[in-house]
């Protein structure tokens, strides 16, 4: 039987699994990877060393805290270290099919940030967050 990688992944989620054959010829799906992003369950407070409009300039003058698209800076960070987490996840790994599936919002995002030859790598993609699926209903998204 081939060895297939199924990879979901989330803003706040990467998980990467392995499908394995029990006797009985039936797949089933083993976790070798799974990690959370605990950045994005913190306040900005948490993460910014100056509080909002506690920012004082040369001349006394406090700023006004701007958000500086701090939301689209903090998604664009993840993105990144997801593609890289699944480019190393793809090398380490030994694999004949891959299988990946992200919210439809993200999914090409991370698909562009791979290179050409990870890429074609992806057998399956599927525009769907299955972060949350239990474990013994993702393969049953993807096509045998």
């Amino acid at each position: 039987m081939s060895s297939k990688l199924v990879i979901v992944a989330d803003l706040q989620h990467f998980k990467l699994f392995r499908v394995k054959a029990n006797p009985m010829k039936r797949e089933s799906l083993e976790c070798l990877l799974s990690s959370d992003s605990l950045d994005i369950h913190q306040k900005p407070s948490e993460k910014l060393s100056d509080r909002l409009g506690h920012c004082e300039t040369a001349w006394g003058v406090q700023g006004g805290g701007e958000n500086h698209n701090m939301a689209e800076e903090e998604e664009r960070k993840r993105l990144h270290e997801l593609s890289k987490q699944i480019s190393e996840a793809l090398q380490k790994y030994p694999h004949e099919l891959c299988y990946f599936a992200a919210p439809k919002s993200i999914n090409h995002k991370i698909i562009e940030a791979l290179s050409p030859a990870l890429q074609k790598n992806i057998t399956q993609n599927l525009a769907l967050d299955l972060t949350k699926t239990p474990t013994d209903e993702i393969l049953g998204h993807f096509d045998k």
